[in-house]
């Protein structure tokens, strides 16, 4: 581990003056400088590259201290975004959609890659030692999107599993089920062909502010109006994929999407192993 040292400087000045006097005290000037850590400035060569492809930069660097320049270190933390939404198309009196953003530090900062300090480097124009070079970034990185799939097979059910987790299938439908109203059965089971006459399961009643009729389940003993058990027992049996499936557009209403963004930056290190980073270090996204 190195150690980055603090700069330091100050600076007491004390005067005493005797009025009346002839003679005068000097001042005394008592300064404390530390260790001088090297400059270092660098542009990166792009802001979005392939994951395993190196990321291009041009540095600039120099010092003013007494200590030479040992050499350069690209060190960099990765922020991972994972975005999933779910949504069923065939809700009429309400629009479901379950939707979940998540955006962490997958890894702290760490060294990638080192470069040699050479006096070659030096640019008289310029000043300053500088050079082009890269560093690489790992495939392991790869973005992931899978939106709207056309199909939902075996595998993009073990797709579903692996982004979403193992129960979020049967909660998305558990939950879905305790919202839907009249309207919102009667869409799903004819557009997905499950009842040939919706209306024996359902009443209508007056509706005075309207002038027209509301559609309701039967009232049972109890005066209550419960999802009749056919319908329930319906729903039951209806696998996930046909709850998400969108009759419009021939696919199914699932969203996964997982990012990663590099966030780099430069350090001179010099033969105390004092060190000068970077302060302007843009981020770098991976496809």
């Amino acid at each position: 581990m190195k150690t980055n040292y603090i700069i330091i400087f100050s600076a007491f000045l004390s005067a005493i003056l005797f009025v009346g006097c002839d003679k005068h005290d000097t001042l005394d000037d008592n300064v404390i400088v530390g260790q001088m850590a090297p400059h270092v400035y660098w542009e990166i060569g792009s802001s979005t590259v392939n994951a395993g492809s190196n990321v291009p930069f041009k540095v600039q660097y120099y010092t003013t201290g007494e200590t030479p320049i040992n050499h350069l270190e690209v060190w960099y933390s990765i922020k991972e975004d994972e975005i999933k939404t779910v949504t069923s198309p065939w809700m009429t009196t309400f629009k479901y959609t379950v939707t979940s953003s998540v955006s962490a530090e997958r890894r702290a900062s760490q060294q990638i890659s080192t470069y040699p300090h050479d006096q070659s480097y030096w640019n008289k124009l310029l000043r300053a030692y500088s050079f082009e070079a890269s560093f690489p970034t790992s495939t392991t990185l790869s973005s992931i999107s899978w939106v709207k799939p056309s199909s939902f097979n075996a595998t993009d059910s073990a797709k579903m599993i692996r982004y979403f987790g193992n129960t979020y299938m049967q909660h998305f439908k558990d939950s879905l089920f305790t919202l839907m109203k009249v309207k919102d059965f009667q869409n799903m089971y004819q557009g997905l062909n499950l009842v040939d006459n919706f209306k024996i399961y359902i009443d209508s009643i007056e509706n005075k502010n309207t002038g027209g009729y509301d559609y309701v389940f039967p009232k049972d003993a109890q005066g209550n109006r419960p999802i009749p058990k056919v319908l329930v027992d319906i729903y039951k049996k209806i696998p996930f994929a046909d709850l998400i499936f969108d009759k419009t557009s021939n696919n199914y209403g699932v969203e996964f999407t997982r990012s990663y963004t590099l966030r780099p930056k430069m350090k001179v290190v010099d033969e105390k192993s004092i060190e000068g980073v970077t302060s302007i270090n843009p981020d770098v996204s991976l496809n």
